[in-house]
C-alpha cells in the first residue's frame, strides 16, 4: 500500500429487535437502489471520514484493510473530533457521496438515521450481527432497524490505590462481581480513606458527563432518562433520578470528590496518588501498566436493593445512503466490526475493547493485562460488557439531552438541590424537543 497522510480539517435493540423491525417502516431515510454484501470484492475506492489523525496509528488500521482486501482502496480522512458532527452535516447535505462511511457516536444514531444521514443495514447484515455483542448493536439502532455497525464497546471498573486503602486500614475491594460494593459502602470507605490522609475518596472519570453517571438512576429502578415515542418525554424526576443525583451531590458536598477537576484531568489524579477510589474505563489499564502505582481493579459498584448497571458504548461505522460504493462501503464495514473478531480493535495500537466476543480473545492477550490486577481487570471487563451493560439513551433529541444533563448533573455538584436541578432540566429538554414533535 502507498502510505498516505490523513488530511486533517483545521475549521468547521438487540438483534431480535432489529429483525423483527425489518419489516415495518423506519424513521430514517435509504436509498432505492438496492445492494448486497456481496461475496467477492469489487473494485473500488471508498472515502472514509473519521475523527483520528495520522499520530493514532488508523493508518495501521487501513493498510491491514487493504493487504486483505486488495482490490479496495480507502482514502482516510481524519477531522477533529468536536467538529466531526457539523462537518458530516455540510458534506452529508451535499448529497455527493463523500464520505461513503463515516465514525458515528453511537448515541448520535437514532439522530443520524432520522435525518437521512444514514443507509438502513438491516437486510444486508441480517446474518451477521449475531457475532456482536447485543449492547453495542442495540446502540447501533433506532426504530427497529441497524443504521451502523459498532467497531468497539465500552464499560467501567472501580479502580483503588493499594497504598492509600493500606494507609487507612482498609480492605481491598473483591473483584468477584457477585460481591461487587454499593454505593452507600462505598461513600462510607472513601470517608475513611480521606479521614487518613487521600486527597480525594471517589472521582468519576468523566464528571458530568451521562455516560458515566446514567447507570446511578438506573440501578435505583429509574429510566435511562426519557420516556414515549421516541424517547421525546423526559423522565429525569423520578425519586430514582432525585435519589441518585443527591448521592452525587452528597459525594462533592462532603468533600469526598473534588469541584474542579474535569474529565481531561481525572485520570492524571489517580496516577498521581490522589485518589482511593477511581470509576473510569478499561483505556486506563495502559496508563497503569506503565507506573510504579500499586492499583487493584473492582467491579463497576451499585445502590443497595437496586440493580448492577454498568455503562457502554463507543463508536460505530455508517454508511452514507448517497454513496456511490455500497457494496465496498459494506465490506470496509464488516471487515472493522465482525471479520475474525474485528479488524479494527485487531490492528489499532491503542488497546480498544472490541464489540465483537472473538475479538476480546485477542485484546485480553495484550501484554497490559498480564499483572494480577489487569487479570482481574480482564474478567470483570468480559462480566460487565455481557451482564450489566446498559445503553444510552436512544433518541433523537439525544445531542440536547447530553448537553442539558450535564448542566444538571453538574448544578447538583455545586449545591442546587437535585430535585430543582432536574425540574429545571425536565423543562429545558421540552423546549428543546418540541422542534421535534
Amino acid at each position: 500500500m502507498q502510505r498516505r497522510s490523513i488530511a486533517t480539517i483545521a475549521a468547521l435493540g438487540t438483534a431480535s429487535l432489529i429483525l423483527a423491525g425489518c419489516t415495518g417502516a423506519s424513521s430514517g431515510a435509504s436509498s432505492d437502489e438496492a445492494w448486497t454484501l456481496p461475496e467477492e470484492d469489487p473494485t473500488a475506492t471508498i472515502q472514509v471520514l473519521g475523527h483520528q489523525n495520522e499520530e493514532t496509528g488508523i493508518l495501521d488500521v487501513i493498510a491491514a484493510f487493504e493487504e486483505a482486501h486488495p482490490t479496495i482502496t480507502v482514502e482516510y480522512e481524519g477531522v477533529p473530533f468536536d467538529q466531526l458532527n457539523s462537518i458530516l452535516d455540510a458534506r452529508i447535505g451535499n448529497k455527493d457521496g463523500n464520505p461513503d462511511v463515516y465514525w458515528a457516536d453511537q448515541p448520535r444514531i437514532a439522530t443520524l438515521a432520522s435525518r437521512g444521514f444514514t443507509e438502513s443495514l438491516t437486510e444486508q447484515f441480517r446474518d451477521e450481527i449475531g457475532a456482536l455483542d447485543d449492547a453495542p448493536v442495540e446502540s447501533s439502532s433506532f426504530d427497529g432497524d441497524l443504521w451502523a455497525l459498532p467497531i468497539a464497546n465500552s464499560t467501567q471498573l472501580l479502580y483503588y490505590n493499594k497504598a492509600l486503602l493500606d494507609q487507612a486500614g482498609l480492605e481491598y475491594p473483591s473483584a468477584a462481581p457477585e460481591d461487587r460494593l454499593t454505593w452507600e459502602e462505598l461513600t462510607g470507605l472513601a470517608t475513611t480513606a480521606v479521614d487518613a490522609g487521600s486527597k480525594y475518596g471517589i472521582l468519576f472519570g468523566q464528571p458530568d458527563r451521562y455516560y458515566q453517571l446514567q447507570p446511578l438512576a438506573v440501578s435505583l429502578g429509574g429510566s435511562s432518562g426519557a420516556t414515549g415515542e421516541d424517547n421525546l418525554t423526559p423522565d429525569i424526576t423520578s425519586d430514582a433520578w432525585v435519589d441518585a443525583l443527591a448521592w452525587y451531590g452528597d459525594i462533592h458536598a462532603q468533600n469526598l470528590s473534588p469541584q474542579g477537576v474535569n474529565g481531561e484531568q481525572s485520570s492524571d489524579e489517580f496516577l498521581a496518588g490522589n485518589v482511593a477510589y477511581f470509576v473510569q474505563g478499561p483505556w486506563l489499564v495502559p496508563n497503569l501498566a506503565d507506573d510504579d502505582l500499586e492499583w487493584g481493579v473492582a467491579p463497576h459498584p451499585y445502590f443497595e436493593g437496586g440493580d448492577a448497571v454498568t455503562p457502554t458504548g463507543s463508536w460505530s461505522l455508517a454508511m452514507s445512503p448517497f454513496s456511490d460504493e455500497k457494496e465496498a462501503a459494506a465490506i470496509f464495514m464488516k471487515w472493522m466490526s465482525i471479520d475474525d473478531g474485528g479488524g479494527y480493535a485487531l490492528n489499532f495500537p491503542a488497546p480498544e475493547l472490541p464489540a465483537s466476543p472473538e475479538g476480546k480473545d485477542a485484546y485480553y492477550e495484550r501484554e497490559i493485562f498480564s499483572s494480577p490486577s489487569g487479570q482481574d481487570a480482564v474478567a470483570i471487563i468480559d462480566y460487565e460488557t455481557q451482564n450489566t451493560a446498559v445503553p444510552r439513551l436512544s433518541t433523537i433529541g439525544y445531542v440536547e439531552f447530553e448537553e442539558i444533563l450535564g448542566r444538571a448533573y453538574s448544578d447538583a455538584k455545586n449545591g442546587t438541590d437535585p430535585a430543582k436541578a432536574l425540574a429545571t432540566a425536565t423543562q429545558e429538554l421540552e423546549t428543546a424537543w418540541a422542534k421535534y414533535k
